[in-house]
């Protein structure tokens, strides 16, 4: 039963150990692709945005034309950005949740079965507790009950038994 119930605990934490992993690294692929949407933003920001003012300033003006810029560089960056969002978990995620929760569930049974069995040794604790200061106290009387009155009454269901037999 303690087995059952360390076994249970073992491959509980394995789960969860596995389930952390994978969170951790979708996690650590989307900051890594988030960062360099950063670093992409930043250094294109800064060429694109001198090569398209320089190119634009002459159709458009000193005004419109870095607007222009600006707008090109947002749009790259948020689909740089739209790419480190759409990074997905594992599909054997599910398969780490689905362990995770057998182990959850036989745990809650070996917790059960365990506390049923310290009910039953705690009731039997408390007969033999009662028997012996039955004895400490009256030991004639507790003999009695204890051995004398179950004897009386298989002597009397054998009795009853025979009777029955008899035509």
């Amino acid at each position: 039963m303690i087995e059952d119930l360390m076994r249970d605990l073992r491959l509980l934490q394995r789960a969860d150990s596995l389930i952390a992993r994978w969170w951790l690294r979708v996690a650590a692929r989307r900051f890594a692709l988030a960062s360099f949407a950063g670093l992409v933003a930043l250094f294109g920001l800064a060429m694109a945005n001198l090569a398209g003012f320089r190119a634009v300033e002459g159709a458009l003006g000193p005004v419109w034309a870095p607007a222009v810029v600006a707008l090109a560089d947002l749009a790259l960056a948020a689909i740089v950005w739209r790419l480190a969002a759409a990074v997905k978990l594992d599909p054997a995620i599910d398969l780490a949740f689905d362990v995770r929760q057998m182990a959850v569930e036989a745990l809650e049974a070996d917790a059960r079965d365990l506390r049923a069995t310290v009910d039953a040794l705690g009731s039997q604790m408390r007969g033999v507790k009662e028997t012996v200061v039955g004895l400490a106290h009256d030991p004639f009387d507790a003999a009695a009950q204890q051995l004398l009155v179950p004897a009386v009454l298989s002597i009397l269901k054998g009795l009853r038994a025979r009777k029955e037999k008899a035509p």
